[in-house]
């Protein structure tokens, strides 16, 4: 059919890209008070979700001979959706299984690797992403328009209300931002669409530092000074050094916080902010757990961890492993744990032929895995659940990591260079 052949990937994620401009511009329509309603900005998420469906099932019968071929890093993320319905078949979460939300995760896990998007179009993407996304920092930054979730803190002494730009809470939107300045950054390097990357770094740098979160910073000091030097004899030569290195500054870092706290006698930064008492409701109740989690639909209900106000109402003790191990249980923690060591064996082979952008962006996505949980499926539509919005949180930064992976595996990087 003619229509299956126009349509690609790279169509796909452009309509990801305008869906969540959307579904966000109505949701901030409703937090204004305006003539917009809760119920609008569901049904958007919903549509949206539905034509998004549709489009990457018409892709995957286009891709049909191909679309299982293996490859670890497909299967690995693939992985991470298929233990979700393995554990929602298990605690028979009905509703969960039907969601078109994780079907629409599967399929694009699939699809990305099958597919892979051009790296000129990644960077195209990132750009308006990044753009869009300043564009409502500086709204809400000026009060034009509200945030997406009030979240008052002294942050870096910049802002107090933090901007949320195109995600629903500030500490995504600064972790979306550190992304996309890597992204732009590492173009920069490449002398491709210097003036617009230009505007890109710059509008993430921004973004970052409004949102008032500090470990981004890290991220963007460490990662872009060595996308700075990828191209050096010594990047190549000590790859698998700063490789490994990377890696345990990121897993150190939320310990050494914590001592820093002690030692200072700074409660925010010996409990991270409250993360510490989250994650100690997780580990003394591990037994609970064993071996199948308790499912989507049980996971966290309000006052599983805490009777205080903000803490009451999350659907996660923010961090990734620790959400996994509560809905799916072992296999859940290992999947998670296998599938950042594979990528992160990739992003060392990339490193090692010159590119460090998938380091970068996998150790963004590791570092946010350890302080929030970019990987959270947010259902819509289940029963007492305030996270609602499905794919349209931080999964459209979760299917650039991927697609910035599938062309560092199989040589497919060094071939769309030559071209």
């Amino acid at each position: 059919m003619q229509v299956l052949t126009k349509l690609n990937t790279t169509k796909l994620l452009w309509a990801f890209a305008i869906s969540q401009l959307a579904v966000i511009t109505i949701y901030l329509g409703h937090r204004a008070e305006t003539f917009v309603t809760f119920d609008h900005f569901l049904q958007s998420v919903k549509y949206s979700t539905l034509v998004l469906l549709v489009i990457s099932i018409l892709i995957t019968l286009n891709e049909r001979d191909h679309i299982l071929k293996f490859e670890k890093a497909k299967y690995i993320f693939s992985a991470q959706i298929l233990i979700l319905y393995f554990t929602m078949i298990i605690h028979t979460d009905i509703k969960a299984i039907n969601s078109p939300t994780i079907l629409l995760m599967l399929i694009l896990s699939l699809l990305i690797f099958t597919q892979p998007i051009a790296m000129k179009e990644i960077n195209k993407l990132v750009i308006f992403f990044a753009i869009a996304n300043f564009t409502f920092v500086a709204a809400q930054l000026t009060a034009i328009i509200p945030v997406a979730q009030d979240n008052v803190r002294d942050g870096l002494g910049i802002v107090t209300d933090r901007p949320t730009g195109l995600l629903f809470n500030a500490f995504a939107m600064s972790y979306a931002s550190v992304i996309t300045l890597l992204v732009c950054l590492y173009f920069l390097k490449k002398n491709s669409l210097m003036w617009l990357n230009w505007i890109g770094v710059i509008f993430s740098g921004f973004s970052v530092l409004f949102s008032g979160t500090r470990t981004p910073l890290l991220l963007i000091l460490v990662f872009g000074l060595i996308i700075i030097v990828q191209d050096s004899s010594l990047a190549r030569k000590y790859w698998k050094i700063i490789s490994y290195f990377t890696t345990g500054v990121l897993i150190l870092f939320p310990v050494a916080t914590i001592l820093v706290g002690e030692l200072t006698n700074r409660a925010s930064l010996a409990n991270l902010n409250g993360r510490t008492q989250l994650w100690t409701c997780v580990t003394s109740r591990w037994e609970e757990f064993i071996p199948f989690g308790v499912g989507v639909q049980a996971a966290f209900p309000n006052g599983f961890c805490s009777d205080d106000e903000w803490f009451s109402k999350l659907r996660h003790p923010e961090n990734m492993f620790l959400l996994n191990y509560v809905e799916a249980g072992v296999i859940g923690f290992i999947g998670l744990v296998a599938l950042f060591v594979i990528t992160l064996i990739n992003s060392a082979q990339a490193l090692k032929k010159g590119s460090s952008l998938a380091l970068g962006i996998t150790g963004t996505f590791l570092l946010s895995s350890l302080f929030y949980v970019p990987l959270f499926h947010y259902l819509p539509f289940l029963e007492g659940r305030t996270a609602n919005r499905g794919v349209f949180n931080f999964f459209f930064l979760t299917v650039i990591w991927m697609s910035i992976l599938a062309l560092t595996t199989g040589g497919k990087l060094q071939q769309q260079t030559k071209k």
